[in-house]
């Protein structure tokens, strides 16, 4: 129940608290946070043959990462440059055990994933554990981890298994927040590029992010179904029906394209009529408003 969650809450530390979305929701942060993904992947393609210490520092503009890899510890800091965009300048702390050394469910038990950040002339320190916009990062730790222990990693099969664990956290998430849900659903729709998908179903995928884009402004205009359809739809039917496509053999997949491309565009066609009617309740919001300062001014 919430108000038992609300109990919890009240009595968790600070530092195991977890970060407030905004704090971390910037653009400027999740550049940074895809950054370092990237950095990751590479570092796992380039795993050296035998397992050995490892530490690679990439400095931006904008931001800066570290990553160390030792015979007991994964770890990485990113941090906010002083030339950074981001409203609230912060730096990230990731430290995870080796697999061999403590590990959960085959996965190298985290120690500490934490976020400090100066708000209102205070320092704090909050957790990034269960945070959303981490959990593919931490997917590929344990990639690097596989394969600086010379385990082979299959970056096909890792994606797949990314993309399942996207889905997963973007069904799960709590919120209702429409930009939040669309930035997750970005996410998603980054992974499933990473698969041969037909550039037809590639192309209708981000049409629906955009026509999602235009709704966040007013999205409060459009009545309690609409509201619930749109989340729905980021949240549970693109991810649904796009990861049991690509769970279809080669054959399947052709078979079902057209389908899917025609189900994806009545999705599009459903944001559309929703923008278009956002459109006319600016309208005849506009007309009231005039007609009111005419009744209010006119003498």
């Amino acid at each position: 129940m919430e108000w038992i969650e609300n109990m919890k809450l009240m009595f968790t530390p600070a530092h195991k608290k977890p970060v407030e979305d905004h704090i971390i929701r910037d653009k400027t942060t999740r550049n940074m946070i895809t950054d370092t993904e990237e950095l990751l992947v590479r570092l796992a393609k380039n795993a050296p043959a035998a397992n050995k210490k490892k530490s690679v520092r990439r400095k931006q503009q904008e931001w800066q990462i570290k990553i160390k890899v030792t015979h007991k510890w994964i770890s990485i800091v990113m941090m906010d440059q002083k030339h950074s965009s981001s409203p609230i300048k912060k730096r990230f702390v990731i430290v995870c055990y080796r697999k061999y050394m403590k590990a959960k469910n085959g996965i190298g038990l985290c120690k500490e994933a934490s976020i400090r950040y100066l708000k209102d002339g205070r320092a704090h320190t909050r957790s990034i554990r269960d945070s959303s916009l981490f959990q593919s990062l931490f997917y590929r730790i344990h990639q690097l981890d596989l394969a600086f222990s010379n385990e082979t990693v299959s970056f096909e099969q890792t994606s797949k298994e990314l993309l399942l664990h996207q889905q997963n956290a973007l069904q799960e998430t709590k919120s209702n927040d429409l930009p939040f849900l669309i930035d997750e659903a970005k996410r998603y729709i980054q992974t499933v590029q990473q698969f041969s998908v037909d550039p037809l179903i590639e192309t209708r995928l981000k049409r629906l992010l955009a026509q999602g884009e235009k709704l966040q402004n007013d999205f409060t205009l459009l009545d309690f179904e609409e509201r619930h359809t749109v989340r729905r739809m980021f949240k549970e039917d693109i991810p649904s029906v796009i990861h049991t496509y690509l769970s279809l053999t080669l054959k399947h997949q052709l078979d079902h394209k057209e389908e899917l491309f025609v189900a994806l565009s009545k999705m599009e066609l459903t944001l559309i009529s929703y923008t278009e009617r956002l459109e006319t309740l600016r309208v005849e919001r506009m007309n009231h408003l005039l007609k009111l300062q005419s009744l209010r001014y006119d003498k």
